[in-house]
């Protein structure tokens, strides 16, 4: 008889990362319960929860055990309250409220089978033609409204970090909702923005530059960036997590284009999640690096490959500036 002798070490690793798969399907439920919203109201017990939405008392205990867990609840005296990242973003009438971004990832869940065919393609496993060839106006709404949840936090930081001072007229090429520039106007009055994004995706952008109150300073224009020009008279262009999205030849394609749409001195802002040198941390990134796999054809990139990127079409004077977690603004000049 064999005599097995006990591990070096523990399996509490993949203990962890076998339970964690039950982590963001839980907060999408909460989310899509009005959870949040109840004890945003009236902090609950366990047994109140689970007469509120029906539930046994085990699974009450097991949702609020986890959400606690987590960091988005806290238990006093056996009530469940909400903490402050809960009070900001996942209660609906939040300006922050990440709601887009909870339903549009519980319309699409991730499994085993779905990340394995991502992993094994060359290209996109999620298509654009929705709002392209075959426009999807659920859809297109769907998608605008979880990018908007995700920007911004992050736009309103770069908007006060960022240095916008010599900025006058601003193209966000791919704006989507105007998080970033109805945040950039806001921040800096003397800029006027302009969105180009595709028409079929344009009224929902100005749905949100309405709901900002700045149609005065921020309007849209209709394009697709890979296949019209560049207007030729705006003296800085903006790319919000728009690079991550693609394969390298038209991440360059892009910024050439914007390169050669520039005035001498004009400049390029470019909002993405950074990856470390090693593409190993921060675990955010890297599990966002994953995502694009999933969800796109593009990766996240580091500095250096940005860098890169900008030096080959031409651009000098390149600067960073981290402003939201793991997102950086990185800033260059056109000679």
């Amino acid at each position: 008889m064999t005599d097995i002798k006990a591990p070096g070490c523990d399996d509490k690793l993949i203990w962890n990362t076998w339970m964690s798969m039950f982590n963001f399907p839980a907060l999408t439920v909460a989310a899509e319960l009005g959870l949040f919203s109840l004890l945003h109201k009236n902090p609950a017990t366990s047994d109140v929860v689970a007469k509120e939405f029906g539930f046994e008392l085990r699974a009450a205990e097991a949702l609020l055990g986890i959400l606690t867990s987590l960091g988005y609840l806290i238990q006093r005296d056996k009530k469940f309250y909400l903490t402050d990242v809960s009070q900001y973003y996942l209660i609906p009438e939040s300006p922050y409220y990440w709601g887009g971004m909870l339903k549009l990832m519980s319309n699409f869940p991730l499994h085993h089978s779905v990340l394995m065919e991502a992993l094994k393609k060359n290209d996109a496993n999620a298509s654009y033609s929705w709002a392209t060839t075959k426009p999807n106006l659920e859809m297109i709404k769907m998608f605008t409204s979880a990018m908007h949840s995700m920007t911004k936090p992050a736009a309103l930081s770069a908007a006060k970090l960022g240095d916008f001072s010599s900025v006058k007229r601003l193209l966000d090429v791919g704006g989507g909702s105007a998080a970033m520039s109805t945040a950039i106007a806001q921040q800096h009055p003397h800029i006027h923005c302009t969105i180009m994004e595709l028409p079929a995706v344009a009224p929902q952008t100005e749905e949100y530059i309405a709901k900002a109150g700045l149609t005065d300073r921020v309007n849209v224009i209709h394009g697709d960036f890979f296949k019209d020009s560049f207007p030729t008279d705006y003296d800085t262009f903006l790319f919000s997590h728009v690079l991550e999205d693609w394969k390298e030849e038209k991440c360059l394609f892009l910024l050439k284009r914007c390169f050669e749409a520039l005035p001498q001195g004009g400049r390029i802002y470019i909002h993405e999640p950074i990856l470390a040198e090693t593409k190993d941390s921060p675990a955010v990134s890297v599990g966002f690096a994953m995502c694009m796999v999933w969800w796109s054809e593009g990766k996240v990139l580091t500095i250096s490959e940005i860098t890169q990127l900008l030096q080959t079409v031409g651009f000098q004077d390149i600067s960073v500036t981290p402003t939201h977690g793991h997102i950086c603004l990185i800033t260059a000049c056109k000679p």
